[in-house]
């Protein structure tokens, strides 16, 4: 039989370098200096190679309009053509915004909803292969529900799928899940 001896996260009093705990150390204050603006440039040149600061990440921000209660989004395609051009995304993805009557939930054959948000926040700009979208249909799931580590988990059957030279079918694809 062993025994474990118990850790505890106490907070302890400080005690003295003698080891008596009725002692009363003083306590210095740390030393503080004045560093002139040609050190701290000459350090940060030497340390970085630059001093100037990165430049602030940029992405476009869609343009304050009247919110229209009647419409389902709030995104207009001249925004979607904004992205579509500062993101570089490919002229066979198709944007595609609903329209009165529509929801996200009832899609067109062909189409899947994304979220602003993807290309913006997530950089998610890269067309997602008809595999994946035809699972996600299957599942009755939205892109939007997927995290970052089951979407790579997707990519990667595929990528591995293809690199062994099987096409796999639907059916195959959803048995692996």
């Amino acid at each position: 039989m062993t025994s474990r001896k118990r850790s505890s996260k106490k907070k302890s009093s400080p005690q003295s370098s003698s080891g008596n705990p009725c002692t009363i150390e003083e306590i210095v204050p740390k030393e503080e200096f004045e560093v002139e603006q040609e050190e701290k440039e000459a350090y940060w040149d030497a340390l970085c190679g630059s001093i100037t600061p990165p430049p602030k990440v940029f992405y476009p921000t869609r343009p304050a309009t009247q919110l229209d209660p009647t419409l389902p989004s709030r995104t207009s395609p001249a925004y979607l053509k904004t992205l579509r051009e500062f993101y570089r995304v490919p002229s066979g993805v198709v944007f595609r915004v609903t329209v009165h009557g529509e929801s996200a939930e009832d899609l067109p054959e062909g189409f899947f909803t994304s979220y602003e948000a993807f290309l913006t926040c997530c950089r998610m700009w890269f067309p997602i292969p008809e595999a994946i979208v035809r699972a996600l249909d299957r599942f009755e799931m939205l892109i939007s529900q997927l995290n970052v580590a089951s979407l790579q988990n997707f990519l990667g059957v595929l990528i591995l799928s293809y690199e062994l030279g099987m096409d796999l079918s639907l059916d195959e694809f959803e048995g692996l899940w």
